[in-house]
């Protein structure tokens, strides 16, 4: 009875040391522990309050080889985080009159787009961007040599590049629907889509991004990515050898919005703002509050036309498990063992910024687990 009753307070008093340690820890040292726990090559995490950036922490180095530390002005690919940035830059267009979210795509592109299966439903914006246009991601997809028209245009061979739903009626997520409105843009504007959203998006932020690496400022601060066990995936030297054509060909560009968009954390921090608030950064109009608010509502087929069943709303996704009894909205991108997260709380004007160039890719009910505990942990520092 003695040595039960001994091993019992030894065990409360290891668990109050613990406790206590855990206690201990610094905002930083937790952060950090958490990317190490992912095994994280490196990491970028931010949390801004009201308009203001409140915490920063970077970890890890940009590549391995060179061991240069992750800073600040590191260049993070944001895998399908690249949708919601481009996500933006189409409401903007929306804003400024160049697009509207219901028109049929075909007035933009200049040919017919439709699935053969029903020719009477137009495809819009509204469908592309809530991932429900019906699209089938096949071989004519994969191969890069494919010109778009041809997959889509319904006097050429579409069939097999839809799938037989009516537009509009069914979620299925879809990069090639993302890829499709950055050859709108360049339809549109004649510009490459890379280049336009430089100039009418990123450069009156303050924002250096790009679609494509060698349209950034400061190649030397390219971090390079890895897969989910550490080994290289794509070094900077090779992502600047890539062959970019900065001009309009939109039937060649419909990967380009896909998830290939480069960005340094805070300048990610700067667009999570806009969302979160009111569209305003800084005291620069980035959006309207209508185009704010259409990029939070929900499908309705009585009031937008599209299925509910789609949680996105111009590639802006709800997620109602990630902070408890609140609805943040933002977007989540994963390739190979790159990270990106952005997510945005409008009641607190809570954002959350969660980048990694490799690390482990875990989820929990469909969000990294990384990005679960360190949201957690900036819920309890700043928010509660």
């Amino acid at each position: 009875m003695i040595r039960k009753l001994a091993l019992l307070i030894a065990a409360i008093l290891m668990a109050a040391s613990c406790a206590f340690a855990q206690e201990e820890l610094t905002m930083d040292e937790a952060v950090d522990q958490i990317f190490r726990g992912t095994k994280a090559v490196g990491g970028a995490f931010l949390v801004a309050k009201e308009g203001e950036v409140v915490y920063e922490r970077y970890y890890g180095v940009q590549q391995l080889t060179t061991k240069v530390p992750v800073h600040a002005d590191t260049y993070f690919r944001c895998a399908s985080v690249t949708k919601l940035v481009t996500g933006i830059g189409l409401m903007k267009m929306m804003d400024e009159g160049l697009l509207a979210p219901d028109e049929d795509i075909s007035t933009y592109l200049g040919y017919t787009v439709r699935n053969p299966r029903y020719p009477e439903t137009p495809i819009t914006l509204r469908m592309l961007m809530s991932h429900t246009a019906g699209l089938n991601e096949n071989s004519s997809y994969s191969a890069k040599s494919s010109l778009l028209r041809d997959m889509i245009d319904v006097e050429r061979k579409a069939r097999a590049n839809f799938k037989n739903v009516k537009p509009g009626t069914q979620y299925a997520y879809s990069n090639f629907g993302a890829g499709i409105t950055g050859s709108i843009v360049e339809s549109v504007t004649g510009m490459d889509v890379s280049s336009y959203m430089r100039q009418f998006l990123f450069e009156p932020l303050g924002i250096d991004a790009a679609y494509h690496a060698t349209q950034i400022e400061n190649t030397q601060d390219l971090s390079a990515t890895y897969n989910k066990k550490g080994k290289l995936y794509a070094a900077p030297s090779y992502m600047l050898r890539q062959e970019y054509i900065q001009e309009a060909l939109p039937d060649k560009h419909y990967r380009v919005t896909v998830g290939s968009l480069l960005i340094r954390p805070r300048d990610l921090m700067k667009l999570g703002i806009a969302l979160g608030g009111d569209g305003t950064v800084n005291g620069v109009r980035v959006l309207s509050e209508e185009a704010i608010a259409m990029m939070r509502e929900e499908q309705h087929f009585e009031t937008t036309g599209i299925t509910p069943d789609s949680p996105y709303s111009f590639f802006t996704i709800r997620q109602d498990t990630l902070l408890e009894g609140k609805r943040v909205y933002g977007h989540q991108g994963t390739d190979e063992g790159v990270v990106c997260n952005l997510y945005v709380e409008p009641e607190s004007q809570m954002v959350i910024v969660v980048m990694s160039n490799g690390c482990n890719t875990t989820r929990e009910n469909g969000i990294m687990r990384m990005t679960r505990r360190l949201t957690a942990l900036a819920a309890q520092e700043f928010f509660e």
